[in-house]
């Protein structure tokens, strides 16, 4: 593939029983020098936070972006919000506010009239976003106090709120001189590093406040993806994957764990192609790559190459039997899935594909035989239940087949062919009143499939 990788976003194997009729997502494309995050930062207010008025505490929100610095390579234009339902956000930051009360407090009563107003208007400046006025006030207080630690602290703080990263940088170290303790100091001098492109200088001080607080989402996120910039992939996917633990609805979360997984598929594919590029795995892939992209009969091919390199190899004979099954050719399709049989003799939805072909066949004794063993094995495969209550249906035994799409429905209410099946039932039975509901539910979720659908295929145009 030249100047591209293309790799799977889902592979077709023993799965869920939604996975009976092997819809396979778009392919996705991986450029072979892949666009980097560089760095972060908030968009609107330099804020990664908002003060409440006259309160010592940060709002439940904050906004990040990507960006990148004007020296370096171009990245991926994007940006990205993240919202939390409680306060726990910016818990890192919100120590912050508070240390700068029980400084003020302590130190009021020692300090000259002069500096005790300062440190108070400096305090409320801070409280009220008010970063350029209390920039002001805490240079006047370092005048007179350059050895407080927390007025350079507190200076850095309203230099990086105002996105002046390098006059914030010095401020932090000169807070970290003087008291090498101040922790959320460290933080914000990480989070400067950051937004200054200076990912080097970050990683080090965002693993040490990851490892004292795992659970702020604002830390986990920006060490995931420094770790991401850097390319170190496995490194990004599990602290992004912990992020998403951290807030799970958020789609930037979200977003980004797929992305540093993207990427450790294709480094593994890579891999793959350069250290074995004629094993049965290279093959493997290929067929479930040209499968993906709807070329079926190519795909066989693969598949037959793996086999013949590893015939014992499982999963193999299990992904050429659907493809079999789907084009038609049934009886091929039995004969793999009889050799995936002998491999992994209990494998539910191998035993569900048997019963099914021959359901097809109208081989209903031979069918019921393997769908029963697909449900002993699997009592939740919905796609075995509804064929189960076919061949119900087709020894005439019509009350089993409704009591079991009942419970099927009970179960699942948006199982179509369920809700078909039992219409049909009810229309024999002459049942009028119930035929028309579920024929009606059947049509109704025909159309949602198909918007459903619909929008998928518009997204993928896109791609």
């Amino acid at each position: 593939m030249t100047g591209m990788f293309r790799a799977l976003e889902s592979i077709p194997s023993r799965c869920a029983p939604s996975m009976r009729k092997e819809k396979l997502s778009p392919t996705f494309v991986i450029p072979a020098a892949r666009m980097r995050t560089n760095s972060i930062r908030r968009t609107g207010s330099p804020l990664p936070f908002a003060c409440e008025p006259d309160q010592l505490r940060y709002a439940s929100y904050a906004r990040i972006s990507m960006r990148c610095p004007a020296q370096s390579q171009p990245s991926v234009n994007s940006s990205i919000a993240v919202r939390s339902s409680d306060r726990r956000l910016c818990r890192t930051f919100s120590l912050l506010l508070l240390s700068l009360t029980a400084w003020i407090n302590i130190c009021a009563a020692a300090q000259t009239p002069d500096l005790a107003k300062l440190s108070a208007d400096g305090q409320a400046a801070l409280r009220n976003q008010q970063f350029d006025r209390a920039q002001e006030l805490y240079e006047q207080i370092i005048k007179l106090d350059p050895r407080s630690a927390q007025a350079h602290s507190n200076l850095g703080l309203a230099l990086y709120m105002g996105a002046k990263y390098p006059r914030a940088i010095s401020e932090f170290q000169k807070a970290l001189q003087l008291d090498p303790h101040l922790e959320h100091t460290k933080v914000l001098l990480a989070l400067s590093y950051f937004d200054t492109g200076d990912i080097a200088a970050a990683t080090p001080l965002l693993e040490k406040a990851y490892q004292g607080n795992k659970d702020d989402p604002i830390i986990t996120a920006h060490l995931g993806l420094a770790y991401l910039r850097q390319q170190k992939d496995e490194k990004a996917f599990a602290v992004l994957s912990h992020w998403v633990e951290l807030e799970p609805g958020s789609p930037d979360a979200l977003y980004f764990k797929g992305k540093a997984a993207m990427y450790v598929a294709s480094d593994s594919f890579v891999q793959l192609t350069k250290a074995a590029p004629d094993s049965y795995r290279m093959y493997q892939l290929r067929g479930e790559m040209l499968r993906q992209q709807g070329q079926n009969p190519a795909a066989m091919n693969e598949y037959k190459k793996a086999i013949a390199e590893k015939p014992d190899a499982a999963g193999l004979h299990y992904a050429l039997g659907t493809l079999y099954r789907e084009a038609g050719r049934l009886d091929e399709a039995l004969a793999e899935f009889n050799e995936e049989l002998k491999i992994s003799p209990n494998d539910a939805m191998t035993e569900f594909f048997l019963g099914d072909i021959y359901l097809q066949q109208d081989k209903v004794e031979q069918a019921q035989q393997y769908l029963e063993r697909a449900l002993a094995l699997q009592p939740g495969l919905v796609d075995a239940q509804v064929d189960m209550a076919k061949t119900y249906h087709r020894q005439n035994k019509v009350a089993e087949a409704v009591q079991l799409l009942k419970k099927i429905i009970a179960s699942d209410p948006e199982q179509q062919d369920a809700h078909y099946l039992l219409f049909s039932l009810y229309k024999e039975q002459g049942n009028t009143e119930q035929a028309r509901k579920e024929l009606a539910t059947f049509e109704e979720l025909k159309r949602k499939t198909a918007d459903q659908d619909q929008k998928r295929m518009r997204l993928d145009s896109l791609n």
